[in-house]
């Protein structure tokens, strides 16, 4: 099907191929204009092989850990905006769009795949802005380029993408866990199969740097572990992150949902998940720690000289 010219599909045809539930497509469609451009009078909306496209490249973004919102707008501005990016790399470049100096000068690192380089300037960053700011400002900006690429079939992408997973665990890694008081207050697991870990690396960094502990028990997380793990630790609130539909229903969200008081589930994958929708699905890594911040005792904002440290 995929290419064939004239080929029109219903939305429950569509959310059957991408793994996500018809209301969710309606949904996408009236907050983002992503929906069916093919219209007959008399006849439902189809969706065209390019809309398809389209939701399969948001999707491909969400999975590097980009919003919602942010991935809708990237896809958007692709199909308008035809005008090459500024990426100041010259030939062979990853492309980035109209984005400030950072993020360029980050992704000629990543085009040249210089580990030490990217880890470099994002420590930069970290120590300037904190983890939640570098995840928004420099790593998304840079994960949706590279997830564009992908999906376009650019070459050498793959090294790209690994080499700037690299650099930016490098530099995520360094910030100093926060100290655990009582209840601990977030555990943090990709869902079984999943290899997706980096928005749970970031969203770990940014609870750190709000002086909020949390574990991360890495990708991969089979059922089975996460129940154990959840059952041992009791924590106020557990993230599972799943980037497709079939590794979310791998987990048992009743069994984890008795062991704790909040299930958060994070990720593109939920939203095929019927009975995701009985918990909390935050929509960016600005209201997961937000929701696990206010589920615990209030934090005072760290000092500078604090930041400082937490990012060495």
């Amino acid at each position: 099907m995929a290419g064939a010219p004239g080929v029109v599909l219903t939305a429950g045809a569509v959310a059957r191929q991408l793994g996500v539930a018809v209301p969710t497509l309606r949904s996408w469609d009236r907050r983002y204009g992503l929906g069916p451009s093919e219209h007959d009078p008399g006849r439902h909306r189809r969706y065209t092989v390019e809309d398809v496209a389209r939701l399969r490249r948001m999707l491909a973004l969400m999975g590097e850990g980009v919003p919602l919102a942010a991935a809708a707008r990237v896809v958007l501005e692709s199909r308008s905006d035809p005008e090459p990016a500024r990426d100041g790399g010259g030939t062979g470049a990853l492309a980035v769009g109209r984005v400030d100096r950072a993020v360029r000068g980050l992704a000629r690192a990543a085009t040249r795949l210089d580990v030490a380089a990217i880890r470099e300037r994002v420590e930069e960053r970290l120590v300037q802005r904190g983890a939640l700011a570098t995840w928004e400002e420099l790593l998304m900006p840079l994960l949706g380029s590279i997830g564009e690429s992908f999906e376009r079939g650019a070459d050498g992408i793959v090294e790209v993408e690994h080499a700037a997973s690299a650099g930016i665990l490098a530099a995520l890694h360094g910030v100093r866990p926060a100290p655990e008081h009582g209840r601990l207050p977030a555990l943090l697991a990709c869902a079984p199969d999943e290899q997706h870990s980096l928005p749970l690396e970031a969203l770990q960094a940014a609870l750190a740097w709000r002086d909020c502990a949390s574990r991360f028990l890495g990708a991969r997380v089979p059922a089975d572990v996460l129940i154990r793990s959840v059952d041992k630790l009791r924590p106020r609130n557990v993230v599972v992150w799943a980037h497709a539909a079939r590794t979310a229903r791998k987990v048992d969200l009743d069994a984890v949902g008795e062991l704790c008081p909040s299930l958060l589930l994070c990720g593109p994958g939920w939203s095929g998940v019927r009975a995701a929708r009985e918990h909390r699905s935050p929509g960016s890594l600005q209201e997961t720690v937000n929701v696990v911040l206010e589920s615990g005792p209030r934090l005072p904002e760290l000092s500078q000289e604090s930041k400082k440290a937490r990012a060495h």
